[in-house]
């Protein structure tokens, strides 16, 4: 019996991720996390990213609602380890994507 090589089996939280709209699988392994096009000009294009960066997040939290037993397995850092955070012409998606996850908390109203 042939084993698989590190790193390339497809777990029920990489398929189910693929669903999302900034995510592109892959044939085998875990999928790219952050795909986001290139924006326009330096101020209009940001603000336009970083309105989709916020509606990314909400999407990213129904999506953990939709998947409660993926809750806690890291797919959030999954996310932010795929970010190319040098990549200028992309910086307000991850800005408005993680700037609503903050006002989310925030809201949640979690207290020690």
């Amino acid at each position: 019996m042939r084993k698989r090589p590190a790193g390339r089996t497809r777990t029920p939280a990489t398929l189910l991720i693929a669903t999302l709209p900034f995510v592109t699988p892959k044939p085998h392994g875990k999928p790219h996390c952050w795909t986001v096009p290139p924006v326009g000009g330096p101020i209009e294009g940001y603000i336009e990213a970083e309105a989709i960066g916020k509606q990314y997040a909400l999407q990213f939290v129904r999506w953990l609602h939709a998947n409660p037993t993926l809750v806690g397995m890291g797919v959030l850092g999954w996310i932010a380890s795929d970010i190319d955070y040098n990549a200028i012409d992309r910086n307000g998606y991850w800005v408005g994507f993680f700037s609503c996850i903050e006002r989310l908390l925030v809201d949640a109203g979690y207290r020690t």
